[in-house]
C-alpha cells in the first residue's frame, strides 16, 4: 500500500512540476528596447609604434635582445643583423664579446 501511494504522489508531482517550475509566456512582460540608436563602438586603442632602434630589427623570437655592439664593430645599423647569423652559425656566440668559441676552446671574432 505504501508503494501504490509512494508512485501516485510521485506521479503527481511530476504532473505538476513544470506548471510550477516554469513560468507561463503570458505572466512574462515583453521585453521592450526604447533605443533608436546603433551601440556606440570605442575607438581601439592606439598601439605605439616600437622606437626604432640604432641598431636595426630584433625578433623577440630570437631569444633576448642583445646588448649595444662593441666598440670595435663599424657597422652599428647592422648590429642585429651581424648577431643573428653567428647565433645561428655558432652555438658558443656571445653578443657582449661578439665572439665564439672553437673546439680547441680558443675564442674568435664571428666575422658572419
Amino acid at each position: 500500500m505504501k508503494i501504490l501511494m509512494g508512485c501516485a504522489l510521485g506521479a503527481a508531482m511530476m504532473i505538476a512540476a513544470p506548471s510550477i517550475a516554469a513560468p507561463r509566456a503570458a505572466d512574462v512582460p515583453a521585453r521592450q528596447d526604447h533605443s533608436t540608436h546603433a551601440p556606440v563602438k570605442k575607438p581601439a586603442p592606439a598601439k605605439k609604434a616600437a622606437p626604432k632602434s640604432p641598431y636595426g630589427q630584433w625578433n623577440r623570437s630570437w631569444g633576448a635582445q642583445p646588448p649595444a655592439p662593441p666598440k670595435q664593430f663599424a657597422r652599428k645599423s647592422d648590429w642585429y643583423r651581424h648577431v643573428r647569423a653567428c647565433q645561428q652559425k655558432y652555438r658558443s656566440y656571445n653578443a657582449r664579446t661578439d665572439t665564439y668559441r672553437t673546439r680547441a676552446g680558443k675564442s674568435r671574432r664571428c666575422a658572419v
